[in-house]
């Protein structure tokens, strides 16, 4: 006697297909985890870019407290009846020399870090957008083979798109096709 769900290797093709996945479940569970590495990326440029957003305040307010102490000596050094020129030519000398040299330093880090901090960001941000559409493509695929599956017949878009309407936006006949199976998936990650 020869058993139809049994390969020629011995395998049981019956409980091979109850774990299957189908490959829609595959690609969504891939761009779940591919999502997940965007999130946790972005998280950390995220974080660095704060951080260099800060430095480059820090460096802002370095620049406008130094000449405010120099403006504000200046000042109280006039006031004085017998000022010392050679203390304020050294000290206009030592912040002339500060600004030349603060300013390139202060453009150069806001050119090669901090811009390439914000694009990676940027770029991180448009690829988790892209990973974001393409999960919510294949979640309304699946939804629409678990509809078939339950045996029920789908309403047809009344935009004609192949899988309905996608976004918040919907017509009637997406809203009533996909809130059973919305309502069936949150049941199962409830469970």
């Amino acid at each position: 006697m020869n058993n139809n769900f049994i390969n020629n290797n011995g395998v049981n093709l019956l409980n091979i297909s109850k774990n299957k996945k189908t490959k829609v479940e595959s690609q969504i569970e891939m761009l779940k985890q591919q999502k997940q590495e965007i999130i946790s990326k972005l998280s950390s440029w995220e974080t660095k870019n704060k951080k260099a957003e800060r430095l480059t305040n820090y460096l802002e307010e370095a620049n406008s407290f130094s000449t405010k102490f120099l403006a504000e000596a200046v000042k109280t050094e006039k006031e004085k009846e017998n000022y010392d020129d050679w203390w304020l030519e050294y000290l206009i000398r030592d912040k002339v020399e500060f600004a030349l040299k603060f300013e390139p330093t202060q453009k150069a880090f806001t050119s090669l870090v901090l811009q390439k901090i914000e694009n990676q960001v940027r770029y991180l941000k448009s690829q988790l957008g892209t990973i974001q559409s393409q999960l919510s493509h294949q979640e309304r695929i699946f939804a629409r083979i678990e509809i078939r599956r339950q045996g029920r017949e789908l309403l047809t878009c009344e935009y004609k798109n192949r899988l309905g309407c996608l976004g918040v936006y919907q017509c009637d006949n997406c809203r009533i096709n996909y809130s059973i199976a919305d309502n069936n998936q949150t049941a199962e990650i409830t469970k």
